[in-house]
């Protein structure tokens, strides 16, 4: 049987620890209150050194953006809508070392998106063939007007992407008030080549983006959507990391535009 001596340094010692802990996790979460949630010290601290948090999300409505603006909401019916069972969410900070480019920033990356025939050249890793490959090899632009008023356009195109059959896409984009919102979804159905079974309904592939400004900072919050049929899992492994893989070098790729080295000092 402990002593009293020794049992109380032990409590004593205990109680610090989970203090300590409980600190560390609320100190996480209030650098983002009202923006993102649930996130562990460490991803916080990949936000705060510039990295890219990716994740995959086991419920698509557990998101972790905290925003219940109509941007926010959009992104949320849109996932309710669609009930995907391959869901990755991205999210990123960048601080703005000069406010007065902010504007000129956001334009840049509107431009970026506006650019669908510049996805070709975005870097997607296989991580099935370990190399590096174009993100899509073809983009044929089949239709584009401007959306509503200021900035603002729906692109149509007709692209390919490895390892399935050509199929037709639509990207939306808008940017307003300080914010930039981008969606992404399949028009046709997307075919698996090489096992020839339609793996993606219509408007069952997903990207939603939204780029917003909040006191001295750029958020990033990205999600990458797929309601797939995969033979029951038996293709899981080949369709998950492509559809998903594409998705995170898309928003990597966006992301990059908005770093301080590509003229936010």
């Amino acid at each position: 049987m402990k002593s009293v001596r020794t049992a109380f340094p032990l409590a004593f010692l205990m109680t610090l620890v989970i203090s300590v802990v409980s600190l560390t996790a609320a100190d996480a979460d209030s650098g983002y209150a009202g923006v993102f949630r649930n996130l562990s010290a460490a991803e916080a601290s990949m936000l705060e050194r510039g990295e890219l948090v990716i994740r995959p999300l086991k419920a698509s409505d557990s998101l972790s953006l905290a925003r219940e603006d109509s941007g926010a909401k959009e992104i949320v019916k849109r996932l309710r809508d669609l009930h995907p069972n391959y869901t990755v969410e991205f999210m990123a900070i960048v601080p703005i070392k000069n406010a007065a480019k902010t504007e000129s920033t956001l334009n840049r990356i509107a431009e970026a998106l506006s650019d669908v025939q510049g996805y070709v050249n975005i870097p997607y890793w296989s991580q099935r063939q370990k190399t590096s490959y174009a993100l899509f090899d073809k983009m044929e632009v089949l239709d584009r007007k401007t959306a509503g008023t200021g900035n603002a356009e729906s692109i149509e195109v007709r692209q390919h992407m490895e390892p399935f059959d050509e199929f037709r896409a639509r990207y939306d984009y808008r940017l307003e008030a300080g914010a930039l919102r981008f969606s992404a979804v399949n028009l046709d159905t997307i075919v698996y080549t090489y096992q020839h079974f339609r793996a993606v309904a219509p408007n069952n592939m997903a990207w939603e983006l939204y780029i917003f400004l909040q006191e001295d900072r750029f958020y990033v919050y990205g999600i990458g959507a797929v309601k797939a049929f995969d033979l029951f899992g038996l293709f899981r492994d080949r369709l998950e990391p492509s559809l998903m893989g594409r998705a995170e070098s898309f928003f990597t790729y966006i992301t990059q535009k908005i770093s301080p080295l590509e003229g936010n000092e």
